[in-house]
Protein backbone atom coordinates (compact mmCIF):
# COMPACT_ATOMS: atom_id res chain seq x y z
CA UNK A 1 0.00 0.00 0.00
CA UNK A 2 1.39 3.40 -0.98
CA UNK A 3 1.73 6.25 1.54
CA UNK A 4 -0.99 8.13 -0.34
CA UNK A 5 -3.36 5.15 -0.10
CA UNK A 6 -2.61 4.84 3.63
CA UNK A 7 -3.53 8.48 4.18
CA UNK A 8 -6.77 8.04 2.24
CA UNK A 9 -7.62 4.92 4.26
CA UNK A 10 -6.80 6.67 7.54
CA UNK A 11 -9.01 9.60 6.61
CA UNK A 12 -11.83 7.29 5.67
CA UNK A 13 -11.61 5.50 9.03
CA UNK A 14 -11.56 8.84 10.85
CA UNK A 15 -14.59 10.01 8.89
CA UNK A 16 -16.47 6.81 9.69
CA UNK A 17 -15.65 7.18 13.39
CA UNK A 18 -16.87 10.77 13.30
CA UNK A 19 -20.10 9.74 11.59
CA UNK A 20 -20.60 6.98 14.16
CA UNK A 21 -20.18 9.44 17.04
CA UNK A 22 -22.61 11.87 15.44
CA UNK A 23 -25.14 9.06 14.92
CA UNK A 24 -24.81 8.00 18.57
CA UNK A 25 -25.41 11.57 19.70
CA UNK A 26 -28.56 11.80 17.59
CA UNK A 27 -30.09 8.59 18.96
CA UNK A 28 -29.10 8.97 22.63
CA UNK A 29 -31.45 10.86 24.96
CA UNK A 30 -29.65 13.65 26.83
CA UNK A 31 -29.53 13.64 30.62
CA UNK A 32 -29.78 17.43 30.47
CA UNK A 33 -30.76 19.78 27.68
CA UNK A 34 -30.88 23.56 27.80
CA UNK A 35 -32.16 25.54 24.84
CA UNK A 36 -31.61 29.26 24.17
CA UNK A 37 -31.00 29.98 27.85
CA UNK A 38 -30.23 33.50 29.00
CA UNK A 39 -29.96 34.81 32.55
CA UNK A 40 -30.13 38.43 33.68
CA UNK A 41 -30.13 40.07 37.10
CA UNK A 42 -31.54 43.43 38.11
CA UNK A 43 -28.99 45.46 40.07
CA UNK A 44 -30.43 48.80 41.04
CA UNK A 45 -31.63 50.36 37.83
CA UNK A 46 -29.33 48.26 35.69
CA UNK A 47 -29.83 44.88 34.06
CA UNK A 48 -26.78 42.63 34.04
CA UNK A 49 -26.85 39.74 31.58
CA UNK A 50 -24.75 36.84 32.87
CA UNK A 51 -25.67 34.14 30.32
CA UNK A 52 -26.40 34.80 26.66
CA UNK A 53 -28.54 32.41 24.61
CA UNK A 54 -26.85 29.14 25.59
CA UNK A 55 -27.84 25.75 24.19
CA UNK A 56 -26.26 22.56 25.47
CA UNK A 57 -26.88 18.81 25.66
CA UNK A 58 -25.22 16.55 28.22
CA UNK A 59 -25.44 12.81 27.58
CA UNK A 60 -25.35 9.82 29.97
CA UNK A 61 -21.91 8.79 31.27
CA UNK A 62 -20.10 11.85 29.96
CA UNK A 63 -17.45 13.54 32.07
CA UNK A 64 -18.12 17.20 31.37
CA UNK A 65 -15.79 20.00 32.41
CA UNK A 66 -17.37 23.47 32.36
CA UNK A 67 -14.27 25.63 32.08
CA UNK A 68 -13.94 29.37 32.30
CA UNK A 69 -12.34 32.25 34.19
CA UNK A 70 -13.90 33.87 37.24
CA UNK A 71 -16.98 35.88 36.27
CA UNK A 72 -17.51 33.99 33.01
CA UNK A 73 -20.97 32.74 34.03
CA UNK A 74 -20.09 29.09 34.59
CA UNK A 75 -21.45 28.91 38.16
CA UNK A 76 -24.70 30.56 37.05
CA UNK A 77 -24.93 28.00 34.27
CA UNK A 78 -24.45 25.24 36.85
CA UNK A 79 -27.21 26.64 39.07
CA UNK A 80 -29.58 26.60 36.10
CA UNK A 81 -28.63 23.00 35.22
CA UNK A 82 -29.39 22.05 38.84
CA UNK A 83 -32.72 23.88 38.85
CA UNK A 84 -31.54 26.10 41.70
CA UNK A 85 -32.58 29.16 39.73
CA UNK A 86 -34.70 29.56 36.59
CA UNK A 87 -33.42 31.07 33.36
CA UNK A 88 -34.69 34.48 32.31
CA UNK A 89 -35.43 33.04 28.86
CA UNK A 90 -35.11 29.59 27.34
CA UNK A 91 -35.86 26.09 28.64
CA UNK A 92 -34.23 23.43 30.84
CA UNK A 93 -34.99 19.72 30.55
CA UNK A 94 -33.74 17.19 33.09
CA UNK A 95 -34.10 13.51 32.22
CA UNK A 96 -36.77 14.44 29.68
CA UNK A 97 -38.79 16.60 32.12
CA UNK A 98 -39.10 20.33 31.50
CA UNK A 99 -38.28 21.99 34.84
CA UNK A 100 -38.14 25.57 33.56
CA UNK A 101 -41.33 26.78 35.22
CA UNK A 102 -41.79 23.96 37.71
CA UNK A 103 -42.51 24.80 41.36
CA UNK A 104 -39.50 24.89 43.66
CA UNK A 105 -40.56 21.95 45.82
CA UNK A 106 -41.12 19.72 42.78
CA UNK A 107 -37.73 20.63 41.34
CA UNK A 108 -36.15 19.85 44.72
CA UNK A 109 -37.63 16.35 44.69
CA UNK A 110 -36.30 15.71 41.18
CA UNK A 111 -32.92 17.13 42.12
CA UNK A 112 -32.71 14.80 45.14
CA UNK A 113 -33.25 11.75 42.93
CA UNK A 114 -31.06 12.79 40.01
CA UNK A 115 -28.12 14.78 41.38
CA UNK A 116 -25.32 14.30 43.87
CA UNK A 117 -23.67 17.68 44.52
CA UNK A 118 -20.17 18.48 45.80
CA UNK A 119 -19.23 22.06 46.60
CA UNK A 120 -15.84 23.70 47.02
CA UNK A 121 -16.17 23.73 50.79
CA UNK A 122 -18.20 21.10 52.64
CA UNK A 123 -20.48 21.98 55.56
CA UNK A 124 -20.43 19.57 58.49
CA UNK A 125 -22.50 18.99 61.59
CA UNK A 126 -19.58 19.21 63.98
CA UNK A 127 -21.19 17.04 66.64
CA UNK A 128 -21.53 14.17 64.12
CA UNK A 129 -18.80 11.81 62.99
CA UNK A 130 -18.03 11.13 59.32
CA UNK A 131 -20.54 8.29 59.00
CA UNK A 132 -23.43 10.30 60.45
CA UNK A 133 -22.59 13.33 58.31
CA UNK A 134 -22.81 11.15 55.21
CA UNK A 135 -26.25 9.89 56.28
CA UNK A 136 -27.78 13.38 56.49
CA UNK A 137 -29.56 13.49 53.08
CA UNK A 138 -31.34 10.24 53.95
CA UNK A 139 -32.14 11.39 57.49
CA UNK A 140 -33.82 14.51 56.09
CA UNK A 141 -35.98 12.23 53.94
CA UNK A 142 -37.01 10.02 56.90
CA UNK A 143 -35.05 6.90 55.90
CA UNK A 144 -34.54 4.56 58.85
CA UNK A 145 -31.29 4.83 60.81
CA UNK A 146 -30.25 1.27 59.99
CA UNK A 147 -30.65 1.71 56.23
CA UNK A 148 -29.00 5.10 56.06
CA UNK A 149 -25.98 3.92 58.06
CA UNK A 150 -25.66 0.88 55.83
CA UNK A 151 -25.75 3.03 52.69
CA UNK A 152 -23.32 5.55 54.20
CA UNK A 153 -20.86 2.74 54.92
CA UNK A 154 -21.15 1.54 51.31
CA UNK A 155 -20.48 5.00 49.92
CA UNK A 156 -17.50 5.58 52.21
CA UNK A 157 -16.03 2.29 50.99
CA UNK A 158 -16.67 3.41 47.41
CA UNK A 159 -14.50 6.52 47.87
CA UNK A 160 -11.90 4.81 50.06
CA UNK A 161 -12.84 6.54 53.33
CA UNK A 162 -14.56 3.80 55.36
CA UNK A 163 -11.57 3.52 57.73
CA UNK A 164 -12.32 7.12 58.80
CA UNK A 165 -16.03 6.58 59.47
CA UNK A 166 -15.72 7.30 63.21
CA UNK A 167 -13.53 10.38 62.82
CA UNK A 168 -14.81 13.92 63.12
CA UNK A 169 -14.76 15.49 59.63
CA UNK A 170 -12.59 18.33 60.91
CA UNK A 171 -9.89 15.80 61.83
CA UNK A 172 -9.43 14.96 58.16
CA UNK A 173 -7.27 16.62 55.52
CA UNK A 174 -8.87 18.80 52.87
CA UNK A 175 -8.69 16.01 50.28
CA UNK A 176 -10.18 13.49 52.68
CA UNK A 177 -13.01 15.87 53.52
CA UNK A 178 -13.83 16.24 49.83
CA UNK A 179 -13.97 12.45 49.46
CA UNK A 180 -16.39 12.30 52.41
CA UNK A 181 -18.40 15.09 50.81
CA UNK A 182 -18.50 13.00 47.63
CA UNK A 183 -19.68 9.96 49.62
CA UNK A 184 -22.53 12.10 50.97
CA UNK A 185 -23.38 13.25 47.44
CA UNK A 186 -23.56 9.59 46.36
CA UNK A 187 -25.72 8.42 49.27
CA UNK A 188 -28.86 8.17 47.13
CA UNK A 189 -26.99 6.61 44.17
CA UNK A 190 -27.75 9.52 41.77
CA UNK A 191 -27.06 9.08 38.05
CA UNK A 192 -25.44 12.53 37.81
CA UNK A 193 -22.64 13.87 40.04
CA UNK A 194 -22.05 17.63 39.98
CA UNK A 195 -19.03 19.40 41.45
CA UNK A 196 -18.46 23.14 41.75
CA UNK A 197 -14.71 23.89 42.05
CA UNK A 198 -14.24 20.78 44.26
CA UNK A 199 -10.44 21.12 44.37
CA UNK A 200 -10.31 24.88 44.84
CA UNK A 201 -9.02 24.65 48.42
CA UNK A 202 -6.72 21.65 47.94
CA UNK A 203 -3.02 21.21 47.32
CA UNK A 204 -2.01 19.61 44.02
CA UNK A 205 -1.50 16.09 45.43
CA UNK A 206 -4.89 16.04 47.21
CA UNK A 207 -6.57 17.58 44.15
CA UNK A 208 -5.23 14.84 41.88
CA UNK A 209 -6.56 12.13 44.22
CA UNK A 210 -10.00 13.75 44.22
CA UNK A 211 -9.97 14.08 40.43
CA UNK A 212 -9.04 10.41 40.05
CA UNK A 213 -11.99 9.52 42.29
CA UNK A 214 -14.33 11.46 40.00
CA UNK A 215 -12.81 9.73 36.98
CA UNK A 216 -13.40 6.33 38.60
CA UNK A 217 -17.03 7.25 39.29
CA UNK A 218 -17.41 8.06 35.61
CA UNK A 219 -15.56 5.13 34.07
CA UNK A 220 -16.17 2.33 36.60
CA UNK A 221 -19.53 3.27 38.13
CA UNK A 222 -20.91 4.88 34.94
CA UNK A 223 -21.94 8.18 36.52
CA UNK A 224 -22.45 11.30 34.45
CA UNK A 225 -20.02 13.81 35.95
CA UNK A 226 -20.31 17.58 35.53
CA UNK A 227 -17.56 19.71 37.01
CA UNK A 228 -17.14 23.48 37.04
CA UNK A 229 -13.57 24.75 37.24
CA UNK A 230 -11.25 27.52 36.11
CA UNK A 231 -8.27 25.12 36.03
CA UNK A 232 -7.43 24.08 32.48
CA UNK A 233 -5.21 21.25 33.77
CA UNK A 234 -8.33 19.21 34.52
CA UNK A 235 -9.38 19.06 30.88
CA UNK A 236 -7.37 15.82 30.57
CA UNK A 237 -9.90 14.06 32.82
CA UNK A 238 -12.92 15.04 30.74
CA UNK A 239 -14.63 13.34 27.83
CA UNK A 240 -15.85 16.79 26.74
CA UNK A 241 -15.11 20.34 27.83
CA UNK A 242 -17.49 23.29 27.55
CA UNK A 243 -15.57 26.56 27.56
CA UNK A 244 -17.59 29.53 28.86
CA UNK A 245 -16.47 33.14 28.47
CA UNK A 246 -18.45 36.34 28.96
CA UNK A 247 -21.68 34.38 29.41
CA UNK A 248 -21.42 32.44 26.15
CA UNK A 249 -20.22 29.00 25.13
CA UNK A 250 -17.21 29.45 22.90
CA UNK A 251 -17.65 27.83 19.51
CA UNK A 252 -15.38 24.82 19.16
CA UNK A 253 -15.30 24.07 22.89
CA UNK A 254 -15.03 20.38 22.11
CA UNK A 255 -11.47 20.87 20.89
CA UNK A 256 -10.49 21.06 24.59
CA UNK A 257 -10.45 17.27 24.99
CA UNK A 258 -8.18 14.90 26.84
Amino acid sequence: MSAEQAVVKEKTIAELASESAESQERTQTPDIEITNVSKSFEVGRSTITVLKNLSLKIYPEEFIIILGPSGSGKSTLLNILLGLEPPTTGSVELKGTNITHMKTDKVAKIRYKVYGIVFQRADWVRSFNVLDNVTLPLAINNISKKIRRQKAAERLKQVGMYDHAQYAPTELSGGQQQKVSLARALINDPPIVVADEPTGNLDSVSAEKVMNTFKELNEVFHKTVIMVTHNIDYVRYASRTIYVRDGAIIEGSDQFKK
